[in-house]
């Protein structure tokens, strides 16, 4: 790690658009996973070149190619967008040497998914990540302890079905001479799960998804939020753009410091993680710069599992199965209602917006009382409520932070038609974390939050929407004079696939598509 210049401005027109944005104009996305073919490297040079001049950016600059403001202005003309992401076995087939790989976290360089050493020991990883049961490796559909290789994915958005279509036929004769798709290990064609976002925003389970993002410090949300508080503005002023602007407490919550997801800039410790490259020079050195790494976790929702289970769970809380009780329970579940509204009280001088997610849990909810200590959105991101005190609870959750940028695939369960798309494996989330650090952020996030037993002070459960199998795994539900323990059956989520890439520059791009030609 080197010292970052706390001021340097963002290269944002060097950072690929996911980044920045989920890309709402463009509702139907496809993740397309690849591997390179032997012996192509001038193809794959060719290949890369050309695609590195079609990547969504944040922002044109003085170049050309696609932005996301060109995006956000286009009328009328399909517009899409492309990202790419790596791996290390990518990397490793673009002949980087083991200087320049190891520049690169250890935890992106073994995978997500190491393969055991001993085949009667799950490894440490999978392990940590609470990858056992139904959801080892062993039993994927792609990535995994599998010899079918994974270099990279294309990330693929469109604004309706039929640009997508054509978009992902595009982009698979465009990658023909250098890389082929990954074949689906039960033999139903290409890995290519195929997201959609719905104009409500809800996944499977029926929970409005995506309200919790930290804002990057220094991004035009978080300049435009600062200008707001500089004019001191009326509640109503600050509600002019939908929202679209963090009140002094949502910056306190949700601004974070860009380099605990951009790697060469400063982070919420004051360090960077960087090679020290310069801007602008276009070789193996500038590969970090720019970049972030990017994780995929194709995640199976078993829908009538969950909705059985909170219809139980609601007969025996309350004697009844109506839908405002079973709302309650999947609510308690959750941390939010299915419309996106949090359990936590709503402060008085909390705007009131629809997506409301400036409030504190220690400070308006310590007990747990109305959003048990054990929710999903607690653990995910706890905010001041672990550690030695609220305001340090604070400032170190921004060090765990991830930006989520995951979309549900498969056809909702009351579609008319009933039926999977994609890898055809049912329905689900495709689950995408983005973050400098794997190991602090999102696998913290997952082994120490997530699938902590004792996560909060409680005394047994996991996460109620996770995917790690538990013995006796419960849920707790907080309540005066005794709390109300519930025994959760099995998981509702299953691992299917995954990786873990590197998103990187445009630059970086550019670069290695010269160090694959040998120069």
């Amino acid at each position: 790690m080197t010292r970052c210049n706390a001021m340097e401005d963002i290269e944002w027109d060097d950072i690929q658009g996911l980044l920045l944005s989920g890309y709402p104009q463009l509702p139907f996305s496809a993740y397309l996973v690849w591997r390179f073919r032997p012996g192509q490297r001038d193809a794959a040079r060719h290949w890369l070149a050309d695609v590195a001049e079609r990547l969504m950016r944040v922002e044109r600059g003085a170049g050309k190619g696609p932005s996301i403001q060109a995006l956000k202005a286009a009328d009328g003309t399909n517009p899409r967008a492309i990202n790419l992401a790596l791996t290390a076995s990518g990397l490793r087939k673009l002949d980087l040497d083991d200087r320049r790989l190891r520049q690169f976290s250890l935890e992106f360089l073994e995978g997500m998914a190491p393969k055991p050493t001993v085949p009667t020991q799950i490894p440490r990883r999978s392990n940590l990540l609470g990858d056992a049961g139904d959801s080892l490796p062993a039993h994927w559909n792609w990535g995994g302890w599998s010899d079918d290789d994974v270099d990279g994915m294309l990330l693929l958005y469109a604004a309706d079905e039929p640009t997508l279509h054509a978009l992902v036929n595009a982009e698979i004769q465009a990658m023909k001479a250098a890389a082929e798709p990954v074949a689906d290990r039960r033999g139903s064609g290409p890995v290519i799960l195929k997201g959609r976002l719905y104009d409500d925003r809800k996944e499977h389970f029926g929970f409005k998804d995506g309200i919790s993002q930290p804002t990057i410090e220094g991004s035009p949300l978080a300049k435009r939020s600062r200008q707001r508080l500089k004019q001191k503005t009326s509640a109503a002023a600050y509600e002019e753009e939908g929202g679209k602007a963090l009140s002094e407490k949502g910056q306190r919550i949700s601004l974070v410091k860009p380099g605990e997801f951009l790697l060469g800039y400063v982070n919420e410790r004051r360090e960077c993680i960087s090679d020290g490259s310069a801007r602008g020079q276009a070789n193996a050195r500038d590969l970090l710069r720019n970049g972030t790494y990017m994780v995929f976790r194709q995640l199976e929702q078993d829908v009538p599992a969950f909705e059985d289970f909170v219809a139980s769970v609601a007969e025996r809380l309350h004697g009844s199965t109506d839908p405002d009780k079973i709302e309650d329970v999947a609510a308690r579940l959750v941390g939010r209602y299915r419309s996106g509204e949090p359990l936590v009280p709503r402060a008085d001088d909390s705007p009131d917006k629809p997506d409301r997610n400036d409030f504190l849990f220690s400070h308006e909810d310590g007990a747990g009382l109305a959003c048990p200590i054990g929710a999903h959105i607690r653990r995910a991101n706890p905010r001041d409520a672990i550690g030695p005190d609220p305001d340090t609870a604070l400032r170190l959750s921004k060090m765990h932070r991830i930006i989520r940028r995951g979309r549900p695939y498969g056809t909702r369960r009351d579609s008319e038609q009933g039926k999977s798309n994609g890898t055809g494996a049912g329905r689900g989330v495709a689950f995408i974390a983005l973050n400098a650090d794997i190991a602090g952020q999102f696998e913290m996030i997952q082994h120490s939050w997530l699938n902590n037993a004792h996560f909060g002070g409680l005394y047994s459960g996991t996460d109620p929407l996770g995917h790690a199998p538990r013995t006796g795994d419960e849920f707790a539900i907080q309540q005066r004079p005794t709390n109300v323990h519930v025994e959760r059956p099995r998981p509702f989520v299953t691992v299917r696939g995954g990786a873990y890439f590197f998103l990187p520059g445009i630059n970086a791009v550019r670069a290695l598509a010269t160090e694959a030609s040998g120069h």
